[in-house]
């Protein structure tokens, strides 16, 4: 059955991440952080490209480890990217590295491992294109 396009949610893009979250001494956290799909609120920081334009990408964590992550660990976790399609995250490509913002501060750093989209369709039924891209 073909969906109604009329009624189709737009595209959400969604990035997976293998990412290392620093220690107190190296500028990080002192305490461990949630990245789980049942934290509320979400974690919502900015990533930056290491050696990119320095733009700040809005993302939202979506979903990792269930149990909390702590300083110095490294785990995998999805971002859900929080300002497309008005901010453009086309340098965010399999195997950019990447570094996790809180303001100025460098908290955590990593590897894009997967690009994805996923869309809602007009019965609720989740359409995931959830793909590596080149």
């Amino acid at each position: 059955m073909t969906p109604d396009v009329r009624r189709l949610k737009p595209m959400s893009r969604f990035a997976e991440l293998r990412i290392t979250f620093l220690s107190a001494s190296k500028g990080g956290w002192e305490n461990a952080i949630s990245l789980s799909c049942d934290t509320d609120p979400k974690y919502r920081p900015h990533l930056r490209v290491v050696g990119g334009d320095r733009e700040y990408l809005g993302v939202e964590f979506v979903d990792g480890p269930d149990d909390p992550v702590m300083p110095g660990e490294t785990t995998f976790a999805t971002v859900r990217f929080s300002y497309m399609p008005q901010i453009c995250y086309d340098a965010l490509a399999i195997g950019t590295e990447i570094e996790v913002m809180e303001g100025s501060r460098v908290v955590a750093t990593g590897l894009v491992t997967r690009i994805g989209s996923t869309r809602v369709g007009n019965a609720g039924d989740e359409q995931n294109d959830a793909r590596d891209r080149d």
